[in-house]
């Protein structure tokens, strides 16, 4: 799939200055050094570790993270193409291994007019006199970046632009950086751009991109770009950023992998990420968020739980973008019983509570648990209110036969059962090799005959509505007309559970029977 990009993606993360920037409370020295350590096992290989000219503590900051810094990471401070904010940052970050000025002027004919007040000759000059005195204070360590400021407003004066970017190359930089500061338009036509750039420019330069987010289409920009030739990718930590945010990394990063491309990065450690950035920078994750919102392993509507039942375990999942144990998220596909959910969604709930049921089962209780969803806006149900109906109608099954209690005598292997059949409460009495056989014998003395196809039970271990501790019963029986007739017509499955083994038993099988009498 991968037919275009041939270098590898370089992830530049801003969170440590676009995203901490737009914070309400930005974070102080210890917070910046959780972001950043925790970057660092994300695996990004560019930290734009702030802007060191805007106080004494951004400029702290900066130093003491360049000081941690690994050798293998590019470590980067933000300066206005002003000569203090320049010298600033050189102060702060030279001590990481590979430090790197990043200066930036707005070229687009607006903002020069109307914010810079400048002509495009000044700007120019500008430009070139910031990457020389970045160049200057380096003196031949690291590498200088240039970004024009509003490049997404710029195609009315892209040739201009391009003629800044070769100047300000033949002076020293390294990397040209492609802003979509303000997201206004498609993501197609800021692309047309960035291939335009990538033509011009020597394939020696970096070319780097950093969309914003204001109309949510930052990701898809990013990951056209580099396909289109921007090999730096300039990322935020939960899309945290000014406005509606910087281009969120887990999106760019899981769509460039699906994509087959090489993503160099510690993917398993992208949700980790997300929960712990988003309890420190004390920004909640939106539950529908991409990848890593709590709802977006969920399914609700009936045919997407098929589906996803169908392609569970599967690479590729019918109704999922990726595994979410790729990015550390170990619960998979989550089905939630709505109104709109069907019998899958009630097996697998079920199952996934610990207990047994068959599809038919489900099936059954579908339209229960339906219309329990439906009333009173109830919408998605609980695990106890699934469970309840599972209990009324699968372990309690209503009908002619109620079992009130069991009386044994182990001598005369013959058990007495206090039941009701049709209203009149009396006693069975029946003898065989145990409870079963001998209830079903005392079943007979009423004029009810059965065949006993099949038997089972098991422990619950089920923290739910008291299930833990319990023994579960299962029998299937088919219906006869007499003791020696061969047995006909449906085969009824009945559940029962009991604290008392043989009372599950009995239990199950009067279960089974109900249903085979409705």
């Amino acid at each position: 799939m991968n037919t275009k990009a041939e270098k590898k993606p370089f992830f530049y993360d801003v969170t440590l200055r676009d995203g901490n920037q737009a914070l309400k409370h930005p974070w102080d020295l210890q917070e910046k050094e959780q972001v950043f350590r925790q970057l660092l096992k994300l695996g990004v290989q560019g930290i734009e570790v702030g802007f060191s000219g805007a106080s004494e503590m951004d400029f702290a900051a900066c130093e003491h993270l360049a000081k941690l810094a690994p050798d293998n990471v590019v470590i980067s401070g933000l300066a206005r193409c002003v000569e203090r904010d320049i010298t600033m940052v050189w102060e702060a970050i030279q001590y990481a291994k590979q430090p790197r000025i990043h200066t930036f002027l707005a070229t687009s004919p607006f903002t020069m007019e109307n914010v810079l007040r400048m002509t495009p000759q000044q700007v120019k000059e500008r430009a070139v006199k910031a990457v020389a005195t970045c160049r200057k204070v380096m003196g031949g360590r690291g590498t200088i970046q240039f970004s024009a400021e509003h490049f997404g407003d710029s195609m009315d004066n892209l040739d201009f632009v391009i003629d800044v970017f070769h100047a300000v190359i033949a002076e020293g930089a390294h990397v040209i950086n492609l802003p979509n500061t303000v997201e206004r338009y498609r993501p197609k036509l800021f692309v047309d751009m960035v291939e335009k750039v990538v033509a011009a420019l020597p394939p020696h330069i970096t070319i780097a991109v950093h969309t914003h987010n204001d109309l949510g289409m930052a990701t898809a920009t990013t990951v056209e770009s580099y396909f289109a030739g921007a090999t730096q990718l300039e990322c935020a930590l939960n899309g945290l950023g000014e406005r509606a945010g910087n281009t969120n990394m887990y999106e760019v990063a899981l769509a460039l992998a699906n994509c087959d491309v090489d993503v160099p990065l510690n993917l398993g450690e992208i949700y980790e990420t997300a929960l712990r950035v988003s309890e420190w920078a004390r920004v909640p994750i939106y539950e529908k968020a991409p990848l890593v919102g709590t709802d977006v392993v969920a399914h609700r509507s009936g045919i997407h739980q098929d589906g996803a039942t169908k392609t569970k375990g599967m690479k590729k999942g019918a109704y999922r973008a990726i595994d979410s144990s790729l990015i550390g998220r170990k619960e998979g596909d989550k089905l939630g019983f709505t109104s709109q959910s069907g019998k899958t969604a009630v097996f697998e709930l079920v199952r996934g509570l610990g207990l047994p049921i068959s599809i038919e089962e489900a099936a059954m209780i579908q339209p229960i648990l339906k219309k329990l969803s439906e009333q009173e806006g109830r919408g998605e149900l609980n695990d106890a209110e699934i469970l309840a109906v599972y209990d009324r109608e699968i372990l309690n099954v209503s009908g002619p036969l109620v079992f009130k209690g069991l009386r044994m005598d182990p001598n005369e292997k013959e058990f007495c059962f206090d039941a009701a059949y049709l209203g009149k409460e009396q006693t069975l009495v029946g003898k065989g090799t145990g409870p079963i056989d001998a209830c079903m014998h005392a079943l007979e003395t009423i004029g009810l005959y059965f065949h006993l196809i099949e038997y089972s039970q098991m422990a619950l271990d089920v923290e739910h509505m008291d299930f833990a501790a319990y023994a579960l019963s299962e029998i299937k029986l088919q219906r006869k007309d007499t003791a020696l007739a061969q047995p006909k017509g449906a085969i009824a499955l009945g559940r029962g559970k009991d604290m008392d083994t043989i009372k599950a038993n009995v239990r199950a099988l009067f279960n089974a029977v109900n249903r085979l009498l409705r």
